[in-house]
């Protein structure tokens, strides 16, 4: 694939204002007739994106312009259709905003990504005076201000070295499958409640069964877009997606084709085209992405959800860079979506978002949204979010299990009742945060764009345990101890926390859903799958109906009570279950059993309660749950009594049509019927347990 080849024009036209107009805003709409052109012109309110709020990028807009213009650029008459738009504009450069030509580029021109151009002039002069007089040109559709995201790491993440563990009771003998020394500190994958008296048993994301079912599938990227992956930490070496064609290629050389130069794990879009940085401020995207690969099983540091069982298997991370001394702004955001869907990732993990868009209309703005969430127009929509449809979108399709690409998002670290954008949008996710009583924290958004609710830590200054551990490198922050390399310091597994790190664990666990889907020889169009994890969750809302919740306010470096109850149906349908969502892609039913307590699963909501069933259990079940003894069949009800948090799953066989006068005679089908226990502390009528 080659770079897009449109001529860029290099002007500084000053030629007299052909009019005088008195600018009201950009809330005002005028005609302006020009020449003898019939066209109706209108101003800058009547093509512009939202406004000035939020970073705007000095010196530089985004124009779109209409077909027939841009198709006339593709046919060789730049400098003629320049020349018109830019005429009377003191402009240094107009040049495609989508620098390397999408892969799919019949898509692209769907979504109109080939008509956006960045127009460069002097930072000293108001991107508003040039978007005013851009916005007279008839070839001009759609102006957008060309701003930077907004990490979600601003406020709330913090890194901490790791110390020797300290806990509320003693735990009992590590349950966890894999022999990473830190995964003892990892509640958010295997709460025993043993960190703080705060901590409930069972608060995590019921991926420790899951693991016996897959730990992930190298097939599986998942594109990191956040401050880079570090590649070199040794328990992410083997874990990251690698270019090899580049890896084993010339140095500045694009060997693979795909118009990127040395884009040996993934690119770097905040400093366009510099070698990935990942040892800048808080290692906040390597963090991120241990939390959902590292790899499992190899006796060093943390285990992961989807880093895969000790055999080279594992989902691989791609890096999406798009935070470094600076945030992204518009532009290079959306070249990551295509970079992205263009090599291969079906997950797109994106702790980050914007404030200064609360709506779907400011957000995606000419596009009309259509009951069900469809796009009704594309033709005024933002550059960005014409991106993040072209990875969407079932033609890039990047996973044989998945008909479609998925993104994830945080909801935002700032206590506000609605989720950031582009997590509230209607096709994609956003994660609340959740602490290690499995309650909301105070400072996850929550409410509208809110959909679903996973660990996120919170900061507890006399246990800091009860933060998110993963992996970590930084070289703002001094390291006793660990590697050098390229002269950074290494902070190799810190503590953190925010809706940030409660992101990933969606990602990990969608990872492991797609992992599992593929070993199963089973697809799922987006919409489905989503909907199934959607609805595989642990009930948290029955708990929020009243009463508080201590929370440690670091503004006022004091505790204070959250009033729960502002969260009753704001932190998305539940809490994220890893087991649960492998069993719906199964298709299994799932019960939820109480720890301690005998437990009767009617048999009519599963199958026919009048037949003779044989009910079997396999070893890793029986353990997991705790059995004592065996389950009966009581009744038209199985009887089982759970004496630990766990999962498995319970298998009833029959046989139907058989002679039951003559041994010899007519023979019977044999069928099965699997049913899938959840054994909590806690268990509802309605599938909860907190």
């Amino acid at each position: 694939m080659r770079r897009i080849f449109y001529k860029t024009m290099n002007i500084k036209l000053t030629i007299p204002v052909l009019a005088a107009f008195l600018l009201l805003g950009t809330s005002c709409v005028k005609e302006i007739h020009e020449g003898n052109s019939a066209d109706v012109q209108h101003n800058l309110s009547t093509k512009l994106i939202d406004d000035q709020s939020g970073d705007v990028v000095p010196g530089k807009i985004l124009v779109k312009l209409d077909a027939t213009s841009a198709d006339a650029i593709k046919k060789g008459k730049f400098d003629k259709i320049s020349g018109e738009i830019l005429d009377g504009i003191e402009a240094s450069s107009l040049k495609p905003a989508i620098r390397v030509a999408p892969k799919n580029t019949e898509l692209a021109k769907r979504y109109g990504l080939d008509r956006w151009y960045v127009l460069s002039f002097n930072e000293d002069i108001n991107p508003q005076d040039i978007a005013e007089k851009v916005a007279r040109s008839s070839r001009v559709r759609t102006i957008q201000y060309n701003k930077r995201i907004e990490p979600v790491m601003a406020e709330t993440a913090v890194a901490m070295d790791i110390e020797p563990m300290t806990r509320s009771q003693a735990p009992e003998t590590s349950s966890m499958p894999f022999n990473d020394p830190h995964s003892i500190y990892q509640w958010n994958l295997v709460n025993d409640g043993t960190i703080d008296d705060m901590a409930v048993a069972g608060a995590d994301i019921g991926v420790k069964d899951a693991w016996r079912l897959t730990g992930g599938d190298p097939s599986v990227i998942v594109a990191v877009f956040d401050i880079a992956v570090d590649y070199y930490h040794p328990d992410l070496e083997n874990a990251v997606w690698r270019n090899e064609a580049e890896i084993s290629g010339s140095k500045g050389i694009d060997d693979d084709g795909n118009g990127f130069v040395d884009d040996k794990y993934g690119f770097n879009f905040a400093r366009y085209g510099e070698p990935l940085k990942y040892g800048v401020g808080s290692g906040h995207g390597t963090h991120v992405g241990g939390i959902v690969a590292a790899t499992n099983n190899n006796g060093k540091g943390v285990s992961s959800i989807a880093g895969g069982t000790g055999n080279g298997d594992g989902v691989r991370l791609m890096s999406c860079q798009i935070v470094q001394d600076v945030a992204a702004d518009d532009a290079s955001e959306a070249e990551a979506y295509i970079y992205a869907a263009d090599n291969g990732a079906c997950i797109a993990q994106c702790s980050y978002g914007v404030r200064y868009r609360t709506n779907d209309q400011m957000y995606i703005d000419g596009g009309q949204v259509m009951a069900d969430g469809k796009l009704q127009n594309l033709e005024g929509c933002s550059l960005t979010f014409a991106a993040i449809q072209y990875f969407l979108d079932p033609e890039n399709s990047n996973h044989p299990a998945l008909e479609g690409n998925i993104a994830i998002y945080s909801a935002g670290n700032y206590d506000e009742p609605y989720s950031l954008y582009p997590g509230a949008l209607a096709n994609v996710i956003s994660v609340t945060a959740l602490g290690c009583d499995g309650l909301p924290v105070g400072y996850t958004n929550y409410g509208p764009g809110c959909n679903i609710a996973a660990p996120g830590g919170e900061y507890n200054p006399d246990n800091k345990q009860m933060l998110i551990l993963s992996t970590g490198t930084s070289e703002a922050t001094s390291a006793t101890e660990g590697l050098v390399v390229n002269g950074l310091k290494q902070k190799q597994y810190i503590y953190m926390y925010g809706t940030s790190m409660a992101c990933p664990h969606v990602s990990g666990v969608a990872a492991l859903g797609v992992s599992y889907a593929h070993k199963l020889g089973k697809k799922f169009n987006r919409e489905d799958f989503l909907s199934l994890m959607l609805t595989s969750v642990n009930d948290i809302d029955q708990h929020l109906t009243g009463g508080t919740r201590k929370y440690y306010d670091i503004p006022s470096t004091s505790f204070v009570n959250l009033q729960l109850n502002k969260y009753y149906g704001k932190m998305g349908t539940g809490a994220l279950d890893a087991w649960k969502f492998l069993m719906a892609i199964e298709g299994t039913p799932t019960f939820m059993a109480q720890v301690g307590k005998k437990s009767r699963i009617d048999l009519s909501r599963y199958c026919s309660p009048h037949v003779n069933y044989v009910l079997s259990i396999d070893e890793a079940s029986y353990n997991s749950l705790g059995l004592t003894s065996e389950p009966v069949i009581n009744g038209g009800y199985i009887e089982i009594e759970c004496s630990t948090i766990g999962a498995g799953k319970i298998v009833l066989s029959s046989s139907v049509g058989k002679d039951p006068d003559t041994e010899d005679g007519i023979g019977g089908m044999d069928y099965s019927r699997e049913i899938s226990i959840i054994s909590r502390p806690f268990a509802t009528d309605n599938g909860g347990w907190l």
